[in-house]
């Protein structure tokens, strides 16, 4: 089995994307989580695309704000409380 690095929770990306925060990540990072790079999340997994994304980023306020803003609108609409809460009772009604 290969070594995976960067496996650990996932929640500091969500909190981060909650507060409206452009975030740059490897996909090993962000596995398992429903983002979708260059839309909500910048996904980079050479040495040479997690140093540019970041700097392109910090170079184009507009770029990082409108990521921002759809991450953070990913996570109220998905994984929200009240998402959570409905999906769960959702589920419950259908048992």
């Amino acid at each position: 089995m290969p070594l995976r690095i960067g496996g650990g929770t996932r929640l500091k990306i969500f909190e981060a994307m909650a507060m409206g925060k452009a975030v740059v990540s490897t996909s090993v990072g962000a596995e398992g989580l429903a983002v979708r790079s260059g839309e909500n999340i910048l996904l980079a997994d050479t040495p040479n695309d997690f140093a540019e994304s970041p700097i392109s980023l910090l170079s184009n306020p507009k770029r990082r704000q409108l990521l921002g803003t759809a991450a953070r609108t990913m996570v109220q609409e998905t994984y929200s409380w009240t998402r959570v809460a409905e999906d769960f009772a959702s589920t419950l009604q259908e048992l």
